[in-house]
């Protein structure tokens, strides 16, 4: 995930967190040190709608999102430095069905 060349472990999550108290789904990035410890990476708190779903991609991570209005997108994230940030939007403002196509 962040370019060192090593494996890390993407989790979804559903919780609260620090800077969000309400209990959504996250995503949760973890790498391996010294080839035994696993130390977090990156415990984000959201990233730009509400999170449905997502995949790891093409070296991205691609999450289907909600406005939680009933208008869904699909939005690519990259790391960058600490955590992750917009890459491209392939959809947005439409109905699941039509997102889930682009997922």
């Amino acid at each position: 995930m962040d370019g060192d060349g090593r494996e890390d472990a993407i989790v979804g999550v559903t919780k609260s967190t620090r800077f969000h108290p309400e209990v959504g789904r996250r995503i949760f990035i973890f790498k391996l040190v010294d080839g035994t410890k696993v130390r977090p990476l990156w415990l984000g708190s959201r990233l730009g709608g509400t999170l449905i779903d997502f995949r790891f991609t093409d070296g991205k991570v691609r999450a289907l999102e909600t406005d939680g209005i009933g208008h869904f997108g699909v939005t690519d994230y990259r790391w960058q430095d600490f955590g992750m940030v917009f890459d491209r939007l392939l959809i947005k403002d439409t109905d699941q069905e039509t997102a889930l196509k682009y997922f």
